[in-house]
């Protein structure tokens, strides 16, 4: 399936090798910047409807730092909009001092061979959406079943919206379900406003 992939990097031209890759894969390469103009402004700055974020649903974020730096580089600011909006990232270079650790959903300690680790991180479980879900399912009417711990939450991202799926409710009623689908979107449209859409599944086979 292909990706929309939005790269940045710490110095210019140190995503070149990583952005071919990602093309000859046939993924979709997104840039906030033209190619050698200055770290400000980006694209969206001077004109917003060509934000990778609003002209496509992003998939991933990928940066690419070509030495160690123990502070975002200025054309990296990329990777704080796409954390604000839930955008899975990728880091990919040396990993000492790596100031995105804690909040990037992959690492890889080089600046190529980038296809496979993008990939996992556009379908990876985002933990937070799925502890936020599960948080509410034990105030919904009638859930109390997850807040005994029956219920399990699995949250991904697909084309810009969010794939949630809640195991473990086998035996509520159609009234419990629908108050738990009611809950788990309002709670994840509030968490992730980027987020397209929203498709939950209660006890999917």
């Amino acid at each position: 399936m292909s990706l929309n992939i939005m790269v940045l990097e710490s110095e210019p031209g140190a995503a070149d090798e990583a952005s071919l890759e990602l093309s000859e894969a046939g993924h979709v390469v997104l840039r906030c910047h033209e190619p050698g103009a200055s770290a400000f402004p980006c694209r969206g700055l001077a004109d917003e409807s060509t934000c990778p974020l609003h002209s496509h649903a992003v998939d991933v974020a990928l940066t690419v730092r070509s030495r160690v730096r123990s502070q975002p580089a200025p054309a990296e600011d990329g990777v704080r909009c796409a954390l604000m909006s839930r955008v899975p990232l990728v880091v990919a270079g040396p990993s000492a001092l790596d100031p995105y650790d804690g909040v990037e959903t992959r690492s890889i300690d080089r600046t190529y061979d980038v296809v496979a680790t993008c990939e996992e991180a556009a379908g990876a479980e985002l933990p937070a959406h799925a502890r936020r879900a599960a948080a509410v399912l034990a105030d919904a009417a009638g859930a109390d079943r997850a807040a005994r711990g029956s219920a399990r939450v699995s949250v991904t991202r697909r084309d810009g919206g969010l794939r949630v799926r809640v195991m473990g409710l086998e035996d509520a009623t159609r009234q419990e379900r629908q108050a738990a689908v009611v809950r788990v979107v309002g709670a994840l449209r509030q968490f992730d406003r980027a987020a397209r859409t929203i498709d939950v599944a209660i006890n999917p086979e």
